[in-house]
């Protein structure tokens, strides 16, 4: 009976948008735009100049219909905006990326409303909105930071990395950081006062990062507090400073993970993997467990070396999708890392299986059905209309 029910409730869903479209419902009228976004408004905060901040409001398409994202247009030259896409499909999201122009153009108290312009199609009748998003924030005049974010670009394995920021004041004679929150252990930083004269006032800021940091990104913002007070009652101010870089090791391997792929039994496949280190080495032994792989490579001591999977999979049989996981090793003559390790993956999937995958009738209709065809007359009025949508796990929404 519950069955039965969810099934009417599903074929007569889209003829009731259908009725409420052509009543002209204000409601429906007026929303389904703005039901992209949970987040429409944003606070930068106080920010330096020469700073890099930005903030991306996430859109979801919960409809049916797929939507276009027309255009991004800002009311103020203090906020950059853009589109991660310019197309939505169901059910998939995207980005609004507002960037704050923080290059000394524009200073103080900031605002700016975005304007996203959206599209979409029902029954081959195109609708338009335009959705209104708001950002706002304080660029302080006062405080210079160069650089304004912290770049330590590559960093090899086992060696400790320092940048250096000079930070700036002019304003009050008894301004003065007064300490400097961080979350990321690996990352040191050292703020030293050099010269205060007439409320001019000149930091020296030294960013470590340590030996033992590990391989992988290394990312960071420091908080540097200061003694002067916020304007929103809830302490001190802070001046953000963000640091990141990447540490490495002294030889890679790309791609990582090494994927192989999908493939059939009977079938082979080849590719290959990049080593690569700053001094000239030489590959000694490429061996992985799975006797499939199949490994050459030169002899020649180089740079950059180059080395040939072949993972065959002629004797192997199966009626299950499996899943192949093992690990490839690679042995150099470098005394600082002998071994480079990839993990290798690869789906094995019978060519049976294809048959047992659903008929397109087990799956919900993307557009509304009727015993006659749905009509929906010229709009008369400049407000789009929503398109007949579902809810993010198939249960039909009237927005």
């Amino acid at each position: 009976m519950v069955l039965q029910v969810q099934m009417i409730y599903r074929f007569f869903f889209p003829v009731l948008i259908g009725l409420f479209i052509v009543s002209g419902s204000v409601m429906a009228a007026e929303s389904w735009g703005t039901e992209l976004f949970q987040i429409k408004k944003h606070d930068f905060g106080r920010v330096t100049i020469g700073a890099e901040v930005e903030y991306r409001f996430e859109m979801e398409n919960m409809y049916q219909q797929d939507i276009k994202i027309l255009g991004v247009h800002s009311s103020c030259g203090c906020t950059i905006p853009s589109s991660s896409t310019n197309l939505l499909k169901s059910g998939e999201k995207g980005f609004v990326i507002a960037k704050f122009n923080t290059n000394g153009q524009h200073t103080r108290e900031k605002s700016a409303t975005l304007t996203v312009d959206l599209e979409t199609t029902i029954n081959g009748q195109i609708f338009r909105e335009s959705v209104l998003l708001s950002v706002s924030g304080y660029i302080r005049p006062d405080v210079i930071l160069t650089p304004a974010v912290v770049e330590f670009g590559s960093i090899p394995a086992g060696q400790a990395a320092v940048r250096t920021v000079q930070l700036e004041y002019a304003g009050q004679h008894d301004w003065a950081l007064t300490k400097v929150e961080r979350s990321n252990p690996f990352i040191h930083a050292k703020a030293e006062e050099i010269s205060r004269s007439a409320g001019e006032i000149t930091y020296h800021i030294t960013i470590t990062i340590k030996e033992n940091a590990p391989i992988g990104y290394v990312k960071d913002v420091l908080r540097f507090g200061t003694n002067e007070l916020s304007n929103h009652l809830n302490g001190t101010t802070e001046i953000v400073l963000p640091v990141q870089g990447a540490v490495t090791a002294p030889v890679q391997a790309k791609p990582a993970p090494f994927m192989v792929g999908v493939l059939f039994p009977g079938e082979t496949v080849s590719k290959n993997i990049v080593v690569r280190s700053k001094l000239p080495f030489r590959i000694m032994e490429v061996t992985s467990q799975d006797k499939r792989f199949r490994f050459t490579f030169s002899e020649q001591e180089s740079a950059i070396q180059l080395v040939s999977v072949l993972f065959s999979a002629k004797n192997t049989q199966t009626e299950t999708l499996q899943n192949i996981t093992d690990q490839i090793h690679i042995r150099t003559n470098l005394p600082d890392q002998e071994f480079v390790t990839l993990n290798a993956l690869a789906l094995l999937t019978p060519k049976e299986l294809s048959t047992l995958a659903p008929q397109p009738e087990s799956f919900p209709p993307t557009e509304p059905v009727s015993e006659q065809p749905l009509t929906v007359p010229p709009s008369t009025h400049e407000k789009p209309i929503v398109p007949s949508g579902k809810a993010k796990f198939g249960t039909p929404q009237l927005l």
